[in-house]
């Protein structure tokens, strides 16, 4: 009888870790009596999470002890007393309810601690031209950048209230219950906002399931000091988009692990970061790759959020979240402008930015409340800042326009052969350095213009709008491929400028087409994110902001939408007259213009769209809905 458990045994190890599992893409080896899950070369210790994704969450929660799910169908199910990891894989894997199944694993957070001693100084700041940005902007707080990290201490002077009384963190008005706003504990204990989340006044502790966002390892607070800690406010250092002695970008924090990132969470956190409407997510982290994350990330990007991850730390290729397409990976250089030794680098490499004796914040409970550190971790949130920077003058530029930027003005340093390479196609680039060095100054004077290259307007009525610049013809970037810019017949195209329009050489309008050109002043920016939810397996059923028919919508006080999403019409609803409304794709591109408020989308492909709507009174109002 013996033999014969032992032989069982050794037919559910080997089918769960031997021969591979068909809801399961992952790479799993066993050694030395634990799992390791295997992502990009590295070996990730399999914690007692396991990440699915399901049809029915009412099956799934009669069979299974379910942690968390999320508006993505991923849910998070924690390993119970009758249940083994291989019989449990086993039991997934056969069930019709589960289409994927996911390991997930502790990573870490791409820093190096310097063994040596070095003089403290922000000498990044003059590398990457942040002096010469700041003549244009210094941070606007509508621009909020959520850093998904080991937490944030928000109660540090140069981050959170001092005796300055301004804050670069992010404040939900919704929640602001809190008597006194450094304590988690003193809210209403009310999910106000009904998102899934009570008193997230001040961020989300995604790894403790609490409002107290602050952690206890200095990695997230360093973080968020390099791109938002004040700036000319006497007080310690300067972030890139501090401000000018008031606020400047703000910080929404969220913990996704204390002192090592938690695979299981990262995908809510980065929902949760669209839902309050961040316009760039930070990582700067290595973890296990799962579906989860890669669905989460993609929902991000379609909803028009940028993703800036650090390329880790190892001398080798890049990791994961920095090896996804839809992520701009940002790697380290030291202060000789070349590769730092531990940058990784490769394929997906887009900038890189200096990473090496970074000086930042450190814990207030430190016996010195600023450090010095090096590692790809502080070479991203460079990044992540200068993006800021770049929507603070132009909040209307998409995650496209942010790439082409980035990676088109970058600064081609070192010794370095950057050439024209198959997939790069914003300039010339490098395996160990991407396009090059970040460029601040460059950047932000580019977000301020825009360029159409290499683009026909076969049909229909296309306007491009709220730029101080505009540039149009052959060869008006570095990017490739250059190519004409035709207005075909049957096309009304308009060009909307705050400053100048520039048509150059390979700009033409064909007989029959109908070409405009403005000189003329945008109305102020009122973009909200998307409603969406994530849930604790404590919530309640029923998400917020849904009509009689169970529709989800983006609403404020004067301006909504329904049903949204959408399938056949979209009612447009306004306490204001309105005198015209235009749909756009989320990369700018119009697709429709109109003055009716029921709008047949029918023929829309699926996705996620901006309405933008003028008042009589010159208002504009935006908001966003989803195609099915």
């Amino acid at each position: 009888m013996k033999r014969i458990y032992l032989i069982l045994f050794l037919l559910t190890y080997n089918i769960c870790h031997i021969f591979p599992l068909s809801k399961m893409n992952q790479k799993v080896l066993s050694k030395d009596g634990n799992l390791f899950v295997v992502t990009n070369g590295r070996e990730y210790i399999v914690n007692d999470i396991i990440s699915v994704k399901f049809s029915d969450l009412n099956k799934l929660n009669e069979k299974y002890k379910v942690v968390r799910y999320n508006i993505l169908n991923y849910a998070d199910i924690k390993l119970s007393d009758n249940y083994t990891f291989d019989s449990m894989i086993i039991d997934l894997e056969t069930d019709k309810n589960i289409l994927s199944i996911d390991y997930n694993a502790y990573g870490e957070y791409n820093s190096i601690i310097p063994n040596d001693s070095c003089s403290v100084s922000l000498w990044h700041l003059s590398v990457i031209n942040a002096y010469d940005a700041w003549t244009i902007t210094t941070g606007n707080p509508n621009v909020k950048i959520a850093v998904l990290d080991s937490g944030i201490d928000w109660i540090h002077p140069d981050l959170g209230i001092g005796n300055d009384t301004y804050q670069n963190i992010f404040c939900n008005q919704i929640e602001n219950d809190w008597t006194n706003q450094n304590i988690p504990t003193s809210g209403n204990h009310i999910d106000d906002d009904a998102n899934g989340y009570i008193d997230d006044f001040k961020g989300w502790n995604f790894d403790a399931n609490s409002n107290d966002s602050r952690g206890v390892y200095y990695h997230g607070t360093f973080v968020a000091g390099i791109i938002g800690a004040k700036t000319n406010n006497h007080v310690g250092i300067a972030g890139i988009a501090g401000g000018n002695h008031d606020n400047g970008a703000a910080i929404i924090p969220y913990c996704v692990g204390l002192y090592y990132p938690n695979s299981a969470i990262i995908d809510d956190a980065i929902i949760a970061a669209v839902e309050n409407g961040a316009n760039v997510i930070q990582f700067s982290l290595s973890c296990v790759n799962t579906n989860a994350i890669v669905d989460a990330i993609q929902y991000a990007t379609e909803n028009g959020v940028s993703i800036i991850c650090a390329s880790g730390n190892e001398n080798s290729v890049l990791s994961f979240p920095a090896s996804n397409p839809n992520v701009i990976a940002v790697g380290a250089v030291d202060s000789t402008k070349s590769r730092a030794y531990f940058s990784n680098y490769g394929n997906n490499l887009s900038v890189v930015a200096p990473g090496v004796d970074i000086f930042s914040l450190n814990l207030t409970t430190s016996t010195d409340m600023y450090k010095l550190d090096s590692g790809t971790s502080f070479a991203a949130p460079q990044v992540s800042a200068i993006v800021a920077l770049m929507l603070s003058v132009n909040p209307y530029l998409s995650i496209n326009d942010i790439r082409l930027i980035i990676e088109s003005t970058a600064q081609k340093v070192g010794s370095y052969t950057y050439s024209t390479t198959s997939g790069r196609p914003n300039g010339t680039w490098n395996n160990e350095m991407g396009y090059g060095l970040v460029d601040a100054y460059a950047a932000v004077q580019e977000a301020q213009r825009r360029h159409i290259q290499n683009t026909t307007y076969v049909s229909g009525t296309s306007i491009v709008e709220y730029y101080p610049e505009i540039f149009a013809g052959y060869s008006v970037t570095n990017a490739v491929p250059y190519g004409n810019v035709v207005v075909k017949s049957g096309s009304n195209i308009t060009f909307k400028a705050t400053d100048k329009i520039h048509l150059k050489p390979g700009f033409h309008v064909e007989r029959g087409a109908t070409f405009h050109a403005y000189i003329e002043q945008p109305q102020a920016n009122t973009m909200s994110a998307p409603a969406l939810m994530r849930r604790n397996i404590n919530s309640e059923e029923n998400p917020p902001h849904q009509d009689s028919n169970n529709n989800k919508l983006e609403t404020n006080e004067i301006f909504s939408l329904s049903p949204n999403p959408a399938t056949n019409v979209l009612n447009v609803e306004s306490a204001e007259e309105l005198s015209s409304i235009t749909i756009y794709t989320l990369s700018g591109q119009p697709v429709l213009q109109t003055t009716d408020t029921e709008i047949n989308v029918s023929a829309f492909p699926a996705g996620m769209y901006i309405v933008r709507a003028i008042t009589t009174t010159g208002e504009q109002l935006q908001s966003k809905f989803i195609k099915q």
